[in-house]
């Protein structure tokens, strides 16, 4: 039977040293700043979302499945 390894833990406070930290403080981000990233994002999520839905309407209709839109009338 095979033994098992120790494990070695190892808390925050003992890791090896670290990496200066930067010379210059970074300055917080503007509200600007803030909302143009956010947006930015937003409007990522929605373009990927909408090509989401006409990829999988593709690979539906590929496959012979009709679309609920095809059944309202």
């Amino acid at each position: 039977m095979l033994k098992n390894k120790p494990v070695r833990i190892i808390k925050r406070d003992q890791r090896g040293p670290q990496p200066p930290a930067a010379s210059a403080p970074e300055a917080p981000a503007t509200e600007r700043e803030v909302k143009t990233v956010v947006s930015g994002w937003v409007n990522e999520h929605r373009r990927r979302a909408e090509e989401f839905r006409r990829n999988y309407a593709e690979l539906l209709k590929g496959v012979g499945f009709s679309a609920l839109s095809s059944a309202r009338g």
